[in-house]
């Protein structure tokens, strides 16, 4: 057996179960949705262990990047409060969109807390051990790469989640 076939038969063990994906997928898309129709959004990026495929059981979160128009932020991409700031932003549209109470798209998102990347999104209940999360990152696109926002250092950092989506699916097929 040669090392992709072993890597492949290893997947099929770990990987979650296909009912779990598709509830990831369909939590997922309601953030798609909601932030695609945005008007300072330009695109909703599904990112992590879930768009690669690679995904482990149990499924305790996906990700997405939310690529946001420069040209109506202006402060973003900017040393200093821009990073907290673009969180904060993220964190506020969440709630009017998503919030549980209050949500003008739908009622999913118990908590929204902002990381030092992204805003976690708690649609279990945020104590529950194997509570599910959606982590939305805001970010800019800058050519081909994004920056993303680093609120401990206070700035925002270049990085290129979608090469690695690109390479799992190149590579699945090709290796």
């Amino acid at each position: 057996m040669g090392v992709h076939d072993a890597f492949k038969a290893f997947q099929g063990r770990v990987n979650a179960d296909i009912e779990a994906v598709r509830e990831a997928r369909r939590r997922r898309d309601i953030f798609k949705s909601a932030f695609g129709a945005e008007d300072d959004v330009l695109e909703v990026i599904a990112s992590g262990s879930l768009a690669r495929g690679t995904q482990k059981d149990p499924i305790h979160d996906v990700d997405l990047i939310i690529v946001y128009d420069a040209s109506k932020h202006t402060d973003w991409g900017q040393p200093g409060e821009s990073a907290r700031s673009a969180l904060d932003y993220v964190r506020g549209r969440v709630n009017t969109l998503l919030g549980a109470t209050n949500g003008t798209y739908d009622q999913v998102v118990r908590l929204a807390r902002w990381r030092n990347h992204a805003v976690k999104c708690f649609l279990d209940d945020p104590d529950e051990e194997a509570g599910f999360t959606v982590d939305a990152m805001p970010a800019l696109r800058v050519g081909k790469h994004l920056l993303i926002p680093e609120a401990l250092s206070d700035d925002w950092v270049e990085c290129d989640p979608e090469s690695l989506i690109a390479y799992r699916f190149r590579c699945s097929s090709a290796c």
